[in-house]
C-alpha cells in the first residue's frame, strides 16, 4: 500500500515463533523471557527481506518489552537494511493470564471455568489476568495516545497475537467466538489505519511475501 499523507498506517506485527509456541498445552501469556526458536529467527529475517523487496519500510518502530518482540524487530529491521531502534511500549504487551501463566491449560480451563467464559464472554479474565476487552481497550488507548497527534506515516509495531486480535475485536465489535477463532500467525502483518481520529482495520494475518 503506498503512503497517503492523510493517514497513518499501523502495521502490527506478531513476533516470530518462540519456544512457548511449540508448547501450546502450556498457558504462556506474557512470559517475557521466551526466546525465538531457530525457525522463528528465520521467519524474522524473511519478514524483513520480503518487506525490503517490496519497499514497505517504516518511519519508526515500536515493540513490547518481551524478548520475542524485540528480537523479531531486531532481525527483521536488520534484514530491511535500515537503522531503526524500536521504542519499547509496555502498553502493547500480550494479554496477562495472571496466576495461570506457566500452567497446563487442561488444569486451568475446567468445566466450571468454561461455563464462566460462556457467561462473561469477552469480559472473562483468569485470576490476576486481563479480559479480551481490557486488552483491546488498552491497545486502542495506546494507539490514540501515541499517534493521534503524530505526523502521519508508516509505523511498525512488534507485538503479540492477543494484543492484535483483541484490538481488532474491540473496534469491530466481534463476538467472543469470532475473536477466539481468529488466527494471527507468527511474523504476520496486520494493518490498522488511523485517519481523522478514526481507527479501522484493513486486514489481518497477511504474509509479507503476499501483500
Amino acid at each position: 500500500m503506498p503512503k497517503n499523507n492523510n493517514l497513518t498506517e499501523l502495521y502490527l506485527i506478531r513476533h516470530a515463533e518462540t519456544v512457548t509456541n511449540t508448547n501450546p498445552h502450556i498457558i504462556a501469556g506474557r512470559t517475557s523471557g521466551a526466546p525465538l526458536t531457530d525457525r522463528g529467527l528465520g521467519q524474522a529475517v524473511r519478514l524483513g527481506a520480503n518487506l525490503r523487496q517490496q519497499g514497505l519500510l517504516p518511519d519508526a518502530a515500536y515493540a513490547s518489552p518481551a524478548r520475542r518482540t524485540r528480537d523479531t524487530g531486531y532481525y527483521s529491521l536488520s534484514a530491511m537494511g535500515i537503522d531503526i531502534e524500536p521504542e519499547i511500549a509496555d502498553e502493547i504487551q500480550e494479554q496477562s493470564h495472571g496466576l495461570s501463566e506457566g500452567l497446563p491449560r487442561i488444569g486451568v480451563y475446567t468445566p466450571d471455568v468454561l461455563r464462566q467464559i460462556d457467561r462473561q464472554g469477552k469480559n472473562f479474565r483468569l485470576e490476576g489476568g486481563e479480559s479480551m476487552n481490557e486488552v483491546g481497550e488498552r491497545m486502542e488507548d495506546w494507539v490514540y495516545d501515541t499517534f493521534e497527534d503524530k505526523q502521519p506515516g508508516r509505523y511498525f509495531i512488534y507485538t503479540h497475537a492477543g494484543s492484535i486480535k483483541y484490538l481488532a475485536s474491540h473496534i469491530e465489535d466481534w463476538s467472543r467466538i469470532k475473536t477466539f477463532e481468529t488466527e494471527v500467525g507468527n511474523a504476520t502483518l496486520n494493518l490498522f489505519l488511523l485517519k481523522d481520529g478514526d481507527l479501522s482495520l484493513e486486514y489481518l494475518n497477511r504474509d509479507a511475501a503476499t501483500i
